[in-house]
């Protein structure tokens, strides 16, 4: 099972990888704890993309997610599906080849990324990070541009508040080496009492 706590691991097995990724996909705008049990409770312990395979020919894909409570049944379905028949290498594809998957915009694709392999530099703009974005920028006081109150959609948006998030992170590390799985999951088990959705 997926702990919401503690996601980053760089060596997981491919059979981890397809686990993680799902919880990825089904974790944006809910609780991180409730949808890793319902993922965990989905797959029963059984190899990911395999079992997504063998519900879908048996036509039991969509039930036994509505079972699990899951949501987004038929975004979750097109997701699952896609995924499990896509022959994806996780362990090397780039974010912007995940983008490509229903379910998986840019903000999931690079939490996967940044959770999953070492040494990544991504900015994962999730509630937790823009909020302590607009809690730390100054920028916004002097006429500057506002932080968004959602993850940008549009790739150039996205790249724009990604620089500033890598800025204000460096300029608080005084320059110092940042490990930036490290940093995106402290922001978030500091702010998840604040009742942010992941």
């Amino acid at each position: 099972m997926i702990d919401p706590n503690d996601v980053t691991d760089p060596a997981r097995t491919p059979a981890g990888l397809e686990e993680f990724l799902l919880f990825c996909v089904v974790v944006a705008g809910k609780n991180a704890d409730q949808q890793a049990a319902k993922l965990e409770r989905f797959l029963g312990g059984r190899r990911p993309f395999a079992h997504i395979r063998s519900s879908d020919r048996e036509g039991l894909l969509e039930a036994r997610l509505r079972e699990v409570r899951l949501g987004k049944y038929a975004l979750l379905c097109r997701s699952f599906r896609e995924l499990a028949h896509s022959g994806a290498d996780l362990g090397s594809c780039t974010w912007e080849e995940l983008t490509r998957f229903p379910g998986i915009g840019i903000k999931t694709a690079k939490f996967f990324v940044l959770h999953s392999r070492p040494a990544e530099m991504h900015g994962v703009l999730d509630t937790h990070v823009l909020a302590w974005m607009r809690e730390h920028w100054e920028g916004a006081g002097r006429g500057g541009p506002r932080v968004p109150g959602h993850s940008p959609q549009e790739p150039r948006a996205y790249r724009f508040w990604e620089t500033v998030y890598f800025g204000m992170v460096a300029a608080r590390r005084h320059g110092g080496a940042v490990d930036w799985a490290k940093f995106d999951l402290d922001l978030w088990r500091e702010r998840r009492g604040s009742g942010e959705p992941a």
